[in-house]
């Protein structure tokens, strides 16, 4: 009964001879590969009859890397990069600038460090004319963790920012730092995906 079951799925998700689409996707099944394209239709045959199905994505995506855990939308995609000793960065960042990047230390706890990171993120601007104010700032994560750290915004005529530095640390001479960027004016799009980031993220 399971040989007959496994057969029957392997059917359905084969893709007919010579009706496969080249695609950016490939899908394997019993050594047999058929390549896929995303939301295109495509034929497989179900007990030998040709059937149309279209592979699709979801909508909102979890991440995990590096002991963040979260969901983002499909549209928008992290990126990892590692910086030496011992630090993790993750960008998830929309092509308007908004976002957040974290940053998972090892060897260095980051609560020393969000003064630094506010300056960094920061001081271009100053010195382009834009003003700052900078107050404290914390962020409860759903298991009750909380993070703290600065609020800096910064305004010009023409534009003004929101950052939020915040630290933990993880109690083992390491931890965990998050700068979250908002522009005035932001798209809508962006605030979701940003509210959504911290009502879903966790850390191992």
């Amino acid at each position: 009964m399971r040989n007959s079951l496994r057969t029957g799925f392997a059917a359905i998700l084969l893709v007919a001879a010579g009706a496969a689409v080249a695609g950016g996707y490939v899908l394997t099944i019993d050594g047999k590969t058929s390549e896929l394209d995303l939301d295109r239709d495509a034929q497989i045959l179900v007990d030998g009859k040709p059937v149309t199905v279209r592979l699709q994505r979801k909508e909102q995506q979890i991440f995990s890397d590096s002991g963040f855990q979260f969901e983002h939308p499909a549209a928008v995609q992290p990126t990892t990069t590692d910086v030496g000793d011992g630090i993790r960065q993750i960008m998830l960042v929309s092509a308007h600038g908004n976002g957040v990047i974290m940053q998972r230390y090892r060897s260095i706890d980051p609560t020393a460090i969000v003064d630094l990171m506010v300056k960094e993120t920061t001081d271009e601007e100053v010195a382009a004319g834009y003003k700052r104010k900078i107050v404290s700032a914390k962020r409860k994560l759903a298991d009750g963790r909380e993070f703290a750290g600065k609020h800096a915004r910064t305004e010009s005529a023409g534009e003004s920012w929101s950052r939020f530095v915040y630290a933990l640390s993880d109690g083992k001479g390491g931890g965990y730092l998050v700068l979250a960027m908002m522009e005035d004016g932001r798209a809508e799009a962006d605030v979701a995906m940003l509210d959504r980031f911290w009502k879903t993220l966790k850390l191992d």
